[in-house]
């Protein structure tokens, strides 16, 4: 059975390192699919784009899963 990603956009501030951000979508993610009643099994991170004011808006998404399967 194929399941699908389901997207998420999240905006963070431009100056942030990568790992912040990584740690950042990871921890938005969670929330929002514990939110849902969701497990998470993967996470990716795709492409940001200048906002305004020193924002970016990035896009990810997470593929649901059993409860204690994170594969990060």
């Amino acid at each position: 059975m194929s399941q699908a990603w389901r997207s998420i956009e999240i905006f963070l501030p431009d100056t942030m390192s990568m790992a912040d951000v990584k740690t950042t979508v990871r921890g938005e993610i969670l929330c929002t699919a514990t939110d849902s009643g969701e497990f998470v099994r993967r996470i990716r991170l795709g492409d940001s784009t200048d906002h305004t004011d020193g924002w970016r808006k990035w896009t990810a998404s997470y593929l649901t899963g059993p409860p204690g399967v994170y594969l990060g």
